[in-house]
């Protein structure tokens, strides 16, 4: 069992949270020499303002090589306006800007004192909105944190999934298979995150266990943001193969790459 040489989470230079490494032909390049298959750029969207950005890297991805043997895909990840508010996105929006799909999720804690149980919960409920959105086919990073808010606000840092009920892991699993939405398994903010602990992985790989024992479906993408982290979505891959789970139920996208596949 071989997990499929995708990476449907990759981020480029034009809306700054990657650095100048990381440009649309060097990707592909990089992607084609570490054996990928299919690609997909997806930069943050917060809100409108940020669509010309956006278009920009449509238009890079459609100045390649049409032959080029990497499928490069189109799409876009998603943030939330604010605790509980939905994603600046629309069916509009995405026929106006081309884009081939979304993946979307949680990127804080929306708290502003420290409580275990809060954090958690505002996860959990958060996930479910996401699997919930007919807009968006991948949640991003379940479980993710950034260690500087978590440092600046003087959190105790997140390093253990032992603090996720089963309960709420199987629901969210039940919901992602009856919604049809992936769960991303990320390279980079997991797997190879300096910030974790080999605890953190292990208890990590549990509840990715759970999920696929509740028939959840997958994505693979290593949340690049520079062109040597590209090499991350290796872990994901190795990860598939370690849970046992099939390549059929790995995610791709339901549509034709914007170019390659040649």
């Amino acid at each position: 069992m071989t997990c499929p040489k995708y990476d449907f989470h990759i981020h480029t230079k034009h809306l700054g949270c990657a650095n100048a490494t990381m440009e649309v032909p060097a990707i592909v390049a990089e992607c084609r020499r570490l054996g990928l298959a299919s690609i997909a750029m997806t930069d943050h969207m917060y809100g409108p303002a940020e669509l010309e950005l956006h278009d920009r890297i449509r238009r890079d991805i459609e100045a390649l090589d049409a032959e080029t043997q990497v499928e490069v895909f189109f799409g876009v990840e998603l943030n939330f306006s604010g605790c509980d508010q939905g994603f600046p996105f629309s069916d509009q929006i995405k026929a106006e800007h081309g884009f081939q799909f979304a993946i979307g999720g949680i990127h804080g804690t929306y708290l502003d004192a420290y409580d275990l149980g809060k954090l958690v919960d505002i996860q959990h409920r958060h996930h479910l909105r996401t699997c919930l959105d007919p807009l968006v086919e991948v949640v991003v990073h379940p479980y993710w944190f950034g260690k500087g808010e978590f440092d600046k606000k003087g959190f105790p840092w997140f390093d253990s999934m032992k603090a996720v009920p089963e309960s709420c892991v199987r629901e969210l699993g039940q919901v992602a298979r009856q919604s049809r939405t992936a769960i991303e398994i990320n390279g980079s903010a997991h797997f190879t995150n300096p910030g974790h602990s080999q605890e953190f992985i292990k208890s990590y790989m549990d509840f990715l266990a759970i999920l696929a024992d509740e028939g959840a479906t997958f994505s693979v993408g290593s949340d690049a943001h520079d062109i040597g982290n590209l090499v991350s979505i290796q872990a994901a891959w190795r990860v598939v193969d370690e849970l046992r789970i099939p390549p059929e139920r790995i995610w791709r996208p339901n549509c034709r790459p914007l170019v390659g596949g040649a």
